[in-house]
């Protein structure tokens, strides 16, 4: 009888190893796996807008808003564009006072790192209204590829162009590291 528990308790014991093993190369093969970008970008640009509540609530308020104004509403607020303008867009930030920020090429990496397939999903919502003050227009060959508005107060953003699935972005480390990209705390307003 010793006998019989012996060579179970040894064959217990060896698929016990053999299954530790197969979760140790699946692990590999999780960290291995290479996260490929939202756009085949070779240059972003980014845009911020410096809009005070107030001066929002005063064209909010107005009874009658011009054509230039409903289309900051649309920007700034709503989803536009919903795809990549035919007509030159960053034309159309600079008109509405939005201002092209000096990108490194470190700084324009560290941008697209952050604009990658995740294996994660957003674990909160956001609770606000948009904000659209940061927008990142990705280029390939001086040609826009993909456009991303971000909402740093609230956690919004609206992705545009993209082949890949953007779902697994928007949690809250990212956008940190995204701001901290952009705006490094001494040169924060």
């Amino acid at each position: 009888m010793k006998k019989y528990i012996f060579i179970i308790a040894i064959i217990i014991a060896l698929s016990c190893n053999h299954s530790q093993k197969a979760d140790k190369t699946e692990n590999k093969k999780v960290v291995k796996k290479e996260l490929r970008p939202f756009f085949d970008s070779d240059k972003v640009d980014h845009y911020y807008l410096d809009f005070s509540e107030d001066d929002f609530t005063k064209i909010l308020m107005k009874d009658n808003n011009t054509k230039k104004e409903e289309e900051f509403f649309e920007i700034y607020v709503h989803h536009f564009p919903d795809s990549i303008p035919k007509e030159n867009f960053e034309k159309i930030l600079l008109k509405h006072n939005y201002r092209k920020s000096s990108l490194t090429s470190k700084q324009q990496k560290d941008i697209q790192n952050v604009f990658s397939e995740k294996d994660s999903s957003p674990d909160s919502y956001a609770s606000c209204a948009a904000e659209y003050r940061d927008i990142f227009i990705f280029k390939k060959k001086e040609k826009t590829i993909g456009i991303a508005k971000i909402c740093f107060k609230c956690g919004r953003f609206q992705i545009i162009g993209s082949k890949l699935d953007t779902n697994g972005f928007g949690l809250w480390s990212e956008l940190d590291k995204l701001k901290s990209i952009i705006r490094p705390k001494t040169l924060e307003p």
